[in-house]
């Protein structure tokens, strides 16, 4: 399993690739709350949209761009997979 740094460090280089900000929320009852310190990348104050989810944790992100979602789905269900 890897660590929360390594999560993080990930996080970082895809917000740098596609200059968005990124980060992993958990819910909590209906609510979302930031997990840890996992998020990456420059406040743009753009609305959030959430990118994966799994039940219990989701990835959200600003300004990430939509034709290119499908390149960081998979490295993103396996942070969330390995967090549950």
């Amino acid at each position: 399993m890897r660590g929360m740094s390594d999560f993080k460090k990930i996080l970082e280089e895809i917000a740098e690739k596609y200059d968005c900000k990124i980060w992993i929320s958990e819910r909590i009852g209906r609510r979302w709350s930031f997990y840890k310190d996992l998020k990456a990348g420059r406040e743009k104050f753009l609305p959030a949209q959430i990118l994966l989810e799994n039940g219990r944790f989701g990835v959200f992100a600003e300004d990430f761009p939509e034709d290119r979602k499908d390149e960081v789905i998979p490295l993103l269900k396996k942070i969330l997979e390995e967090l549950e």
